[in-house]
């Protein structure tokens, strides 16, 4: 009864992963091992919230589907009425089928992958340390209590594990380092972690790839961040922009400086000579302080020469002259 529900079921699920290769442009490949079912129905949740839509099935009908779609569709497809009006075919979604493989699911999302990466991995759950699995870390037991009475000691032993009998528990009397990165879990390391209630291991989705509108973004790729980037680029373009007043060079860079620059000159000599300009009374340089025969220059004429007015220091506003 069970396979014939899953029979049933694929021209359905096939109509319905034609449809999203259609209509989303970013696919997030994303890995399942070790992840259970609550997990993903709680991720399904989350993601929802941000018109994403994770799908998981078997990756030979979502190669099948995969195939279809990077093709024009022909009128003898069984489906053809029903996918015709998604229309021509999508040919650089070939790039996706390398892959589909392993224990993975498909997130349709236009929301950029850098903006649903943390959301999609820091929904993760503590497991036991199983036997087969391979640790993704150090697992070290620290000095201290076990909590379990002396009759348990020969267990300790065969382990070369360091320990003493102390207020009636065994005592663990230096670190011991149970499982190293990569090393499979074996039967013994399972047990001594379960008998001390040890959940080593975190698990939850992991972002392998994305396919954003014809190019694939490897795993290194959508690990960037983004304000790492910008702040990289902004640095650049400031080295860029004292090179080029170093060296008298004027472009995209270097031209709101000059132009600044400039400003500030016409704003000294103004001040200095008398002669207030609009953007002068907007900025904040000193006119009435620093300059005082220049602010009675409009009551009645100059009898004297004006008393000279060092440049101001201090960087001037620009007054919304160049905003």
């Amino acid at each position: 009864m069970g396979k014939k529900e899953t029979k049933d079921k694929k021209p359905a699920q096939f109509k319905k992963i034609y449809e999203l290769l259609s209509k989303y442009q970013q696919v997030i490949i994303v890995g399942l091992a070790n992840v259970g079912s609550k997990q993903v129905q709680d991720i399904r949740r989350i993601l929802a919230k941000r018109n994403a839509l994770l799908v998981i099935g078997k990756n030979t009908l979502f190669k099948k589907v995969l195939a279809t779609r990077v093709q024009d569709l022909p009128e003898t497809h069984e489906y053809y009425d029903e996918l015709k009006k998604f229309g021509a075919a999508i040919r650089e979604l070939d790039v996706l089928k390398n892959q589909v493989a392993g224990k993975i699911g498909f997130i349709f999302t236009d929301t950029p992958v850098f903006d649903l990466k943390s959301v999609i991995e820091e929904n993760k759950v503590e497991t036991p340390a199983r036997v087969g699995a391979i640790a993704p870390i150090d697992v070290v037991i620290p000095p201290g209590p076990t909590g379990m009475d002396p009759a348990s000691i020969q267990f300790f032993h065969a382990l070369q594990i360091p320990t003493k009998i102390e207020k009636g528990q065994i005592q663990i009397t230096k670190d011991f380092v149970v499982l190293k990165t990569g090393q499979k879990v074996g039967q013994s390391q399972a047990v001594l972690l379960q008998k001390l209630g040890k959940k080593p291991f975190l698990y939850g989705m992991e972002v392998l790839a994305c396919y954003d509108n014809g190019s694939i973004l490897n795993k290194q790729q959508v690990s960037v961040n983004l304000n790492d980037i910008l702040a990289k680029f902004q640095k650049n373009v400031t080295n860029i922009s004292a090179i080029s007043l170093a060296n008298g060079w004027v472009n995209e860079s270097s031209a709101p400086y000059v132009l600044a620059n400039a400003f500030k000159d016409l704003a000294a000599i103004g001040l200095q000579s008398g002669f207030i300009f609009d953007q002068i009374k907007q900025s904040n340089a000193p006119a009435t302080t620093s300059a005082p025969v220049a602010a009675k220059v409009e009551d009645k004429p100059v009898q004297q020469a004006p008393a000279k007015v060092e440049e101001p220091e201090e960087d001037v506003d620009m007054g919304g002259l160049f905003d």
